[in-house]
């Protein structure tokens, strides 16, 4: 059950990032919804599954 609330939180965090004007990295800014409702910090192997940059946002290509 945790790991799909895990899951739903990881998109749904992915989704608003792509709404918002910020300048944190994708995986900040999932670590951010994360620990604010007590779950631990994305992990390498989940920032690979899905697909998590850890750049900040103004050095990306746009």
């Amino acid at each position: 059950m945790e790991e799909k609330s895990r899951h739903e939180i990881v998109l749904r965090a992915k989704i608003s990032y792509g709404e918002q004007r910020t300048n944190m990295s994708l995986r900040g800014w999932v670590d951010r919804e994360l620990c604010e409702i007590g779950m631990q910090p994305i992990n390498d192997t989940e920032c690979q599954q899905y697909n998590l940059n850890d750049r900040p946002r103004i050095f990306q290509d746009v």
